[in-house]
């Protein structure tokens, strides 16, 4: 409201309403992810379509995950449209707190709220989400992949009595603190067949580096001579097994899943 109407509403004993306040969050349904760069997503949250006008006036946001508040890149940016409600944000994973270790990521309370002049709450996005079912977050694996994990100098070479199955997997802590991986699980296929399952014990993945998981491993020929004959004939190689991480709320298992042709 400007200045000189308020002061004259003020003097005759007239007070302006407050913004009004949100007594419920919009229900989240889903949200999708894109991954711009190793440090940088961009995520959108979907909710109903917004009742009465839009929002206005908001001049901040905040976004809490658990109970780890997230810090967000650039502006408010929030569209109503083709039946839905929109919530457009950056995130620099390299500022989200340790605090998101405490979350529960099959049951993830997420809340958005759009803030106006002195912080009241003028618009709010909210729901609990299981952040592995693409049903809740939409995010291509193939981008995810390409920026956290890679697998290079993968080969399997049969000898007179054994194979020898050697690779080098990488993996890319975003996070701006370090996390503790206890363990790691390891499997590789071709066609119906095992060539290798190994496990190995936990190390450090150092914040914002890329630690190496060297695999080179001899397995008799005769354990795995079904699945190199397909890897030969030109089956793709599976590897895969999950990478534990300790949180304060015990193991958290990270699934692995990738595919190496010959």
């Amino acid at each position: 409201m400007p200045i000189i109407p308020s002061l004259l509403l003020a003097a005759a004993g007239v007070v302006a309403p407050p913004p009004a306040k949100i007594t419920a969050p919009l229900r989240l349904q889903r949200v999708t992810v894109v991954v711009r760069t190793r440090d940088l997503l961009h995520v959108t949250l979907h909710a109903p379509i917004l009742p009465g006008a839009p929002a206005s006036g908001m001049t901040g946001q905040r976004l809490t995950l658990g109970a780890a508040r997230i810090p967000l890149a650039g502006a408010v940016d929030v569209t109503v449209g083709g039946g839905e409600t929109r919530a457009d944000f950056d995130v620099r994973l390299s500022e989200v707190p340790e605090d998101v270790l405490t979350v529960d990521p099959n049951r993830a309370p997420v809340l958005w709220e759009g803030v106006g002049p002195g912080g009241a709450v003028v618009l709010a996005l909210g729901g609990t989400l299981d952040l592995g079912d693409p049903g809740d977050v939409e995010v291509p694996v193939k981008d995810l992949y390409r920026a956290y994990v890679t697998l290079t100098d993968f080969t399997i070479m049969p000898g007179l009595t054994a194979v020898t199955v050697r690779g080098l997997l990488g993996l890319y802590n975003p996070f701006g603190f370090e996390v503790a991986a206890t363990k790691i699980e390891l499997k590789v296929t071709a066609g119906a067949y095992t060539v290798l399952a190994v496990q190995r014990p936990g190390f450090r993945l150092r914040a914002r580096q890329q630690s190496d998981v060297l695999l080179d491993q001899d397995v008799p020929l005769a354990d795995a001579a079904g699945g190199v004959a397909a890897f030969m004939k030109g089956d793709p190689a599976l590897l895969e097994g999950a990478i534990a991480l300790r949180t304060p709320r015990g193991d958290r298992p990270v699934p692995l899943h990738m595919s190496v042709a010959r």
